[in-house]
């Protein structure tokens, strides 16, 4: 596993860093076993930066984290990452009172990572308010953090003015090369990078779209390597910028975890024909119609019960491949009536926290209007 000396900071962390998202569920649940044994195969190949969230799994991440790895490995085999809710902080009471919840499930004196969650010009003005930088610093004066910073999701405008304003430790960015070639993801990298600011690398793969090109795409990648994964290729993009610190994946299955560490073992640069490839791929991916869900599952309290992550995934498989079985057949017979994207009553709580910006609304209409349209 590939390290990097970050000097701003004075520590070492691996390059690929494991992010508590996505873990593998059972019943909706974090199924412990097979998501501990991914713990335990990325601790035991190097992987040193562990990301988590207050929302992540239903609040159930980082208990998670405290089970599989704090309880379980020496406190100075590796970093934690974890964020403040802007959604849940009213007063400065409720960041106290979080931050203390989240030590105590997460079962640590000190977090290493501490950051202010998904912030937007509108969130970052609400955590001024609130005093959220000065809260920080207090944090690691007090000893309870060693670094703090925040992550980001916002038009690219609003990023510079927040690095001016906040003397943050790091940030964390969505980068991918197709948000880098197509969407700007270019600037907020050189923003920080202009700002000598470390940057922590979110949503490389694009939530898994990356992952999942469609055939005519996949053949520019095995024109240059036929043996190598969709994955590899993104994560390749990642680590080669040379001020990426550290590049999260929410990895879910064994064979993601030994196909991200085989590419941050031995971390290939770029060739320019292979850029260009990816360039191209990029504008492609860009111009097929699709709903742009990572799949974070930020909106997983939806009142309704409305697996909206599902019902989106359902609707970009139809888009992008035609396919037909998950609306025409899995929408009608295996959801309910009560959890169909029909059942929403437009209360916008998932809009409000949703870090891509989309209009889950209208969507949801879309794919029942869709859903219908495919039973006919």
């Amino acid at each position: 596993m590939q390290t990097r000396d970050i000097p701003q900071l004075n520590i070492t962390t691996s390059r690929l860093g494991f992010g508590a998202m996505r873990m593998p569920e059972k019943d909706r649940q974090i199924d412990y076993p097979r998501a501990e044994a991914l713990i335990d195969y990325c601790m035991q190949n190097g992987i040193t930066y562990y990301d988590t969230a207050w929302v992540y799994h239903n609040k159930q991440s980082e208990p998670f984290l405290r089970r599989a790895l704090v309880e379980r490995y020496p406190r100075g085999r590796f970093t934690l990452a974890t964020k403040l809710p802007l959604g849940e902080c009213h007063s400065p009471a409720d960041m106290a009172r979080i931050f203390e919840a989240q030590r105590q499930k997460l079962g640590v004196e000190y977090i290493d990572f501490y950051l202010l969650h998904g912030i937007d010009a509108d969130g970052w003005d609400q955590f001024k308010r609130l005093g959220a930088p000065a809260y920080l610093r207090r944090l690691k004066d007090e000893g309870k953090i060693r670094f703090g910073g925040f992550s980001f999701h916002d038009d690219n405008a609003a990023f510079a003015p927040i690095l001016d304003e906040f003397p943050c430790d790091f940030c964390q960015i969505q980068v991918n090369y197709a948000d880098w070639y197509q969407r700007g993801a270019d600037e907020l990298y050189r923003a920080a990078a202009e700002r000598n600011i470390p940057i922590i690398i979110m949503e490389p793969v694009r939530g898994g779209g990356l992952a999942n090109l469609y055939p005519g795409m996949l053949e520019l990648l095995t024109r240059h390597d036929p043996e190598a994964s969709q994955t590899s290729w993104a994560m390749r993009f990642c680590g080669a910028l040379p001020h990426a610190d550290v590049v999260l994946s929410g990895m879910s299955t064994l064979k993601q975890c030994e196909d991200n560490i085989k590419t941050f073992s031995a971390l290939r640069p770029l060739s320019d024909a292979e850029n260009e490839t990816l360039r191209a791929i990029a504008r492609a991916f860009d111009s097929i119609p699709h709903i742009p869900c990572t799949q974070c599952r930020y909106c997983d309290g939806c009142p309704r019960g409305i697996d909206i992550p599902w019902m989106f995934t359902a609707m970009n498989i139809h888009l992008r491949y035609q396919g037909r079985w998950e609306l025409s057949f899995e929408y009608w017979n295996n959801i309910s009536e009560a959890h169909r994207a029909s059942a929403c009553i437009q209360c916008g709580q998932c809009e409000a926290i949703c870090p891509q910006r989309i209009g889950i609304i209208n969507e949801l209409k879309r794919v029942h209007q869709k859903a219908l349209s495919l039973r006919e």
